[in-house]
């Protein structure tokens, strides 16, 4: 995902959609029509306080912010219409908890560094949201590190981020001894968890943006300070340690409950990595000792994480194919797993399902290897079943892509008054975090006068999101560029990849 060009992609939407801060000011005295309610077909349920209609100022906009407040106190998803108030409503006075929801589905560092300036009233959140922009501290860089298994971290002060400064420039000297880059480790490891755990988000919920991009971190220092303290043990970290395969689980959880289409270059690698270490013997056992002992650890398991189905779509859907051939190669040759024959067969629909058939030759020679390898008793059924799959909190791509829909016909051929710029721009924050129902929403092509009117938009948040997968090229067929030798090239290469002529 390429953040710095989404806020470019950002930035050229909002002047399309003349959200200039100069014309949204709240128009006293004005009467809101009722609202146009659109029918509901998907989700009902989750329509009731956020029904698609159109909104006509700045007053029906904040009381349905406040609807949606009511139905998430805890603010663990994403709220669209608060996150809309700062841009639409520049001049509205926002509460500390408005703030709060603001900065949780703020999930790029523009958006972030935005932030920060609006929240000099409450230096918390503050604190949470400089150290999501690595915001450099005013004070000068410590001598030495704060103890990471002593320190208070929280709340997060020009003295934690100077200390932050300084781990990143000791972790970016490459002499730097075993035993300082483990405390360094720690420390930020500590740190970005104490941040999480300062956003009050609820256990088990889903993960809105802000707390993704904290996420991250958390897992890269986190496994690379476990990694790190198992090769040469540091005395007085053996309570950090514990507590950090902990915390390093309990995300994965939340994680799972989270949409993952719209993540981060770090988050997805790190979520696989973080999985596969604490899948291992060593890290599984000693969670299960330390959640039998401690009553705060809870039930935690490996076991709570998504069966190896939803793994693999994950990856795939990601394109981080040999990942996810290596994974389920491994998990059907095991003599505990399931088999190469049904893992085989998972991953090739996989692939079809996700128009990758591109990939089946290196696929197929994946699996010549591993049968090669392999003893044919384990080529069929393993001992072990392959669980289905189970039902996530998520709306699926298509769903999203209609709700989308909805809320673009809504803005169709509207004047650009407030309820066209709130209509679009409900429709591009569903879009931002999803690319998958982007892509599912421009397949209808221009046919659609909904989509053909949205077009430019909606093909500029492609291109900030997705330029190289053969869905994407698809779709550029169907609305051609004006430049004709690049819509003949882009028509050509698609010719060349469906007759999989290209080398995968």
């Amino acid at each position: 995902m390429i953040r710095g060009r989404a806020a470019l992609v950002w930035a050229l939407v909002w002047a399309a959609l003349g959200c200039g801060r100069d014309d949204v000011e709240p128009q006293p005295g004005r009467t809101t029509e009722p609202d146009e309610l659109v029918e509901p077909s998907v989700e009902p349920a989750a329509l009731e306080l956020d029904p698609i209609a159109l909104v006509h100022d700045c007053e029906a906009l904040h009381r349905r912010s406040h609807n949606q407040a009511l139905r998430d106190p805890a603010g663990s998803r994403r709220d669209p219409d608060v996150q809309l108030l700062p841009t639409l409503c520049p001049n509205l006075v926002l509460d500390r908890a408005e703030a709060r929801r603001v900065l949780l589905g703020a999930g790029t560092g523009d958006a972030v560094a935005e932030q920060v300036l609006r929240l000099d009233a409450w230096p918390e959140l503050q604190g949470i949201a400089r150290l999501a922009v690595l915001d450099r501290a005013s004070l000068p860089m410590p001598s030495e590190l704060p103890d990471p298994a002593t320190a208070l971290l929280t709340p997060i002060d020009d003295r934690l981020l100077a200390a932050v400064a300084r781990a990143e420039v000791q972790l970016a000297k490459p002499d730097l001894g075993e035993l300082e880059r483990t405390r360094a480790y720690a420390f930020l490891a500590r740190i970005h968890i104490e941040a999480l755990h300062a956003l009050g988000l609820p256990p088990g919920r889903p993960l809105p943006p802000l707390a993704r991009m904290l996420a991250a971190r958390a897992l890269h220092y986190g496994r690379q300070f476990c990694r790190f303290y198992w090769q040469q043990r540091v005395a007085g970290l053996e309570r950090v340690f514990a507590d950090t395969e902990l915390e390093l689980l309990a995300l994965l959880i939340d994680l799972e409950n989270t949409p993952h289409a719209g993540d981060s270059g770090l988050l997805v690698l790190e979520r696989q990595l973080v999985r596969e270490y604490l899948e291992r013997s060593g890290p599984h056992d000693r969670i299960a000792a330390l959640a039998r002992k401690r009553p705060d650890a809870g039930a935690l398991d490996t076991d709570l994480l998504l069966p190896l189905v939803h793994e693999l779509d994950r990856l795939f859907d990601h394109r981080l194919i040999d990942m996810a051939l290596d994974r389920a190669m491994r998990a059907g040759a095991d003599p505990k797993g399931y088999g190469l024959d049904p893992v085989i067969a998972v991953v090739t629909e996989d692939l079809r399902a996700r128009d990758l058939r591109e990939y089946e030759r290196r696929l197929a020679k994946r699996v010549e290897r591993a049968r090669q390898q392999v003893p044919r008793a384990r080529l069929e059924a393993g001992p072990a079943e392959l669980e289905p799959e189970l039902p996530v909190e998520w709306l699926s791509a298509q769903a999203t892509a209609e709700l989308a829909h909805r809320w673009l016909a809504l803005a169709h051929g509207r004047p650009p008054d407030f309820a066209r710029r709130h209509a679009s721009a409900r429709a591009l924050l569903l879009l931002d975090d999803r690319p998958d129902a982007l892509i599912d929403l421009l397949d209808r092509g221009p046919s659609d006068p909904v989509i053909a009117d949205a077009a430019p938009i909606l093909l500029a948040l492609l291109d900030a999101r997705d330029t190289q997968s053969l869905a994407s090229l698809r779709i550029r067929v169907k609305f051609p560029a004006r430049d004709r030798d690049t819509a003949i090239r882009q028509a050509f290469a698609l010719a060349t990849r469906d007759a999989l002529m290209h080398p995968r």
